[in-house]
């Protein structure tokens, strides 16, 4: 049966707790072998997300409608139109004579005006660049990941620096990890980068079925040119939902060509605020064990109690952060109900180990009192 203690915090273990995370100045950095591109798939889903988008506006195109005119000999013109008729009044010296009978004019040549939709618009062709660039995008990252060996070596460095009032206290830390295979185990890796492959292929069918569309396949014979960065602004580009969304995936690959000669192999990265607290709190927790350290073994044992409920107080603390900040909401009554269920479990073994003991005493107190017997 364990001794109770008064639940209770130690203040002043509480404020040097408390100043600790309050001046603590920390950095941390990872970096992975792994190429970046697997490590961070921003640009996959980031594509995933537009192509619904991008269907729409091939699907349903917009057309604009254009009109040519041209003066033509009067056998050839087949149709004509208002326009004409206020053309010819303009230019008299089109008439070639007038009856004067019944007052009809016969024009020599005449205006005729053609008019026809075409898909050969500045957002049209947008979208067809964007299409092309997309598709050598893809071909880019497919042809990378052929030859890309599953390599995941890890190391994080954190250092810290902080004062808790009466101390000035300084950390560093190294973590480095490779991967282990056994020999008919799944690569959880390998696994991963066939994943992005399918996804790849995936959203390729896409891009192939849009090449083969009425628009793309009309603006490819009509040899128009490509649109260059940046984009004009037009009204439908900024109203439409569909081509603000291709405007979205157009602005983010022309970062990444930008970025192109700037990449490395790997990740290599400063982490993030949420990742950097975690590691800020691990350096506290290591710090109470270097405060506990004690030759008298009571005050060590009492101290470390002290801090334990610190420990429970700040870690539920940060957990609730992290679910908040991923978006998981929990109540009071599911985590309490959380707690006490990891308590129970510990008690039971703690009870089991006990009972276990007991029983392996009063076992041998058996024996040994047979033994005895055989002698009285």
């Amino acid at each position: 049966m364990g001794k109770a203690i008064s639940l209770s915090i130690d203040e002043q273990l509480k404020v040097k707790s408390d100043n600790f995370i309050k001046n603590v100045k920390s950095g941390m950095h990872l970096k992975s072998d792994l190429n970046s591109d697997i490590n961070s798939l921003e640009w996959l889903e980031i594509i995933e997300e537009v192509c619904p988008y991008l269907d729409n506006i091939v699907r349903t195109p917009k057309v604009a409608l254009i009109s040519e005119s041209e003066v033509t000999k009067i056998e050839k013109a087949r149709k004509t139109s208002v326009d004409t008729v206020k053309d010819l009044s303009k230019h008299t010296d089109y008439i070639d004579k007038i009856d004067p009978k019944t007052g009809d004019v016969l024009p020599s040549k005449l205006l005729v005006v053609f008019r026809e939709e075409t898909f050969n618009t500045y957002e049209n062709r947008f979208i067809y660049t964007l299409i092309l660039n997309l598709l050598r995008f893809l071909t880019e990252k497919e042809e990378m990941l052929k030859d890309l060996k599953p390599k995941n070596d890890k190391t994080l460095e954190y250092s810290a620096s902080t004062s808790n009032g009466k101390e000035k206290i300084k950390v560093d830390v190294k973590i480095s990890t490779k991967p282990t295979r056994l020999s008919g185990e799944d690569n959880d890796l390998e696994k991963e980068i066939n994943s992005v492959k399918k996804r790849i292929e995936k959203m390729k069918k896409f891009v192939n079925s849009w090449l083969a569309s009425e628009l793309i396949t009309s603006l490819q014979k009509q040899h128009v040119p490509l649109v260059m960065p940046p984009i004009k602004k037009t009204n439908l580009i900024l109203k439409n939902p569909n081509f603000q969304m291709a405007t979205k995936l157009w602005d983010f690959l022309y970062s990444i060509d930008e970025e192109k000669n700037k990449k490395i192999n790997g990740l290599d990265s400063k982490g993030d605020e949420l990742l950097r607290k975690i590691l800020d709190d691990s350096c506290l927790m290591d710090y109470y064990v270097l405060d506990s350290i004690s030759i008298d073994k009571k005050k060590q044992k009492e101290k470390m109690c002290n801090y334990a409920l610190l420990m429970i107080m700040n870690q539920v603390q940060r957990a609730v952060d992290i679910l908040l900040e991923c978006g998981i909401k929990i109540s009071e009554q599911e985590l309490l109900k959380l707690l006490s269920t990891e308590m129970e479990k510990k008690k039971n073994i703690s009870q089991i180990g006990s009972a276990d003991i007991k029983k392996k005493f009063q076992k041998e107190m058996d024996d040994y009192l047979a033994n005895v017997s055989q002698y009285l």
